[in-house]
């Protein structure tokens, strides 16, 4: 038993030690002294996170590495962060993520989560291309979901962790977009928009533990259970996904060929996979196009509804700048028809519903994010190096603390610090970056900030809200990321 204990304990060691050779031709980024062997800074990076990392900023610089869950990471903040967006050739966010998510096992219909590149030109030219198109439609979604889930609060109503009930909000217009207004009305369809990503974040939320042993064996054993049938959280949704989408392609099939030239082209996503290529009526697998449909629901829903319900805290903590917004909304919806519904240009006149949007993006919370993987050998334009398979992740609070590139104050939030600066929400920049940057910045951006911007138009409108506490409500934080907050927000009707 002791000579197991011995030859175990000599093993460990000798994989902590391989896993923490650095290839020593290369000018590699410091890496931060710790003090407990295999743990390195885990637990700082768990639980102290917002002050470690100031701390190691300014010990270590711009750039400086971390011994995390078993394996050195790389940190960039604001002087070099933007050459890891710009510099695609050596950086790649989708590579990480395939690295992070069993996508390929949860996926297996669609080789995982599908090819960037095609994923990124459905959103252009299926989505973005056509948001003049969706307005009347995401106006109209947002309204009837609204009032579905907030209610009219002819008295008042205290709602907990709001977040859920945004989620549900958020994904009515995106599901009348991607599957259809007609199947879009069903409640199982809305909770799958809505409950799909927390489902499949799951392997988000385990600590890679294991990765203490041997980097990568977390992943190795997460797959496991997709692999033998036991547990794929996507598969429930694919189900019910397919269901919808079968009953609206073979409806869609049958009717075009019974009306011909005086059948009326239904527009969304759905329609649009339809009439590509590769897509063969006499032949159609219904699950690979249910699992298409999951890749743009994750990438769509959960952060655009995480977004949506912070702005709503945000305001709600702070009901002293209520009455400028409901001004500016009152003006802009003169011109709304009779059905209330705003033209899209509209949009560009809530100045600063805009603004205020983008500094509650700003001030989202997250320390780091955006993890990339080093394709190749690079060196920063200050001499340091990332070596190959590296990770290096983004110090977002670097970039957001910054007084010389977000003005006085970068701590405190300033609604309408971004107001007449040609600094809309969706402009992504050097110093605002929660897009991401360069030419692979997400280009769901516009959707999301548009879908965001009519509910908050429109919830203004409708409702004072304030926090239960009276008092600024924190975010709550697992590590470098933060989520919104549970706490109650006291809903009123506002009457005219």
């Amino acid at each position: 038993m002791y000579q197991t204990i011995i030859l175990g304990s000599i093993l460990l060691i000798t994989l902590y030690v391989l896993k923490r050779s650095r290839d020593p031709n290369l000018k590699l980024p410091p890496l931060v002294h710790y003090k407990i062997p295999i743990i390195g800074h885990t637990l700082s990076y768990m639980f102290n996170c917002e002050e470690f990392f100031k701390q190691c900023r300014k010990e270590y610089g711009d750039i400086f590495s971390l011994y995390l869950w078993g394996q050195v990471t790389t940190f960039v903040g604001k002087d070099h962060s933007y050459e890891v967006f710009a510099r695609d050739d050596a950086f790649d966010f989708s590579e990480e993520f395939r690295r992070r998510v069993p996508g390929d096992a949860m996926f297996k219909n669609i080789n995982g989560f599908g090819d960037p590149k095609y994923n990124a030109k459905v959103v252009r030219e299926y989505i973005s291309n056509k948001l003049g198109l969706y307005t009347e439609r995401m106006q109209k979604s947002l309204y009837s979901a609204t009032k579905k889930y907030i209610g009219d609060c002819d008295d008042d109503r205290t709602i907990y962790n709001f977040s859920y009930l945004m989620a549900k909000i958020i994904s009515t217009p995106i599901a009348n977009i991607f599957i259809g207004e007609e199947e879009a009305k069903y409640d199982e369809i809305i909770t799958t928009f809505a409950e799909f990503t927390t489902d499949v974040a799951i392997f988000f939320a385990i600590p890679p533990i294991l990765d203490f042993i041997f980097p990568g064996l977390q992943d190795y054993v997460n797959r496991i259970p997709i692999k033998l049938g036991l547990y794929n959280p996507a598969t429930k949704h694919r189900d019910i996904l397919v269901k919808h989408i079968k009953n609206q392609v073979d409806k869609r099939l049958r009717e075009k060929q019974e009306y011909g030239d005086s059948w009326k082209r239904p527009n969304d996503l759905l329609q649009d996979f339809m009439e590509e290529q590769d897509f063969d009526p006499n032949n159609i697998n219904y699950a690979a196009m249910a699992d298409k449909l999951c890749i743009f629901i994750f990438a769509s829903v959960h952060t655009t509804s995480r977004s949506c319900a912070n702005a709503v805290m945000d305001l709600a903590s702070r009901p002293e700048y209520m009455q400028e917004l409901y001004e500016e909304q009152l003006e802009i919806h003169k011109k709304a028809n009779e059905n209330d519904i705003l033209p899209f240009e509209a949009l560009n006149e809530m100045k600063k519903l805009d603004s205020f949007i983008r500094e509650s993006f700003r001030l989202t919370g997250d320390i780091a994010a955006l993890p990339h993987l080093v394709l190749k050998d690079y060196t920063f334009s200050n001499g340091l190096q990332v070596q190959k398979d590296h990770v290096v992740d983004i110090y977002f609070n670097d970039v957001y603390q910054d007084e010389s590139s977000q003005g006085p104050n970068p701590n405190l939030f300033e609604p309408f610090r971004h107001l007449n600066k040609n600094s809309s929400a969706s402009k992504v920049s050097k110093n605002f970056i929660v897009f991401g940057g360069g030419k692979h910045a997400c280009p769901g951006r516009f959707f999301a900030v548009n879908e965001i911007k009519f509910f908050m138009h429109n919830a203004i409108l409708k409702y004072n809200f304030r926090t239960e506490s009276g008092k600024i409500e924190n975010k709550l934080r697992l590590g470098p990321i933060t989520f919104p907050s549970t706490s109650g927000i006291i809903f009123e009707r506002r009457f005219k």
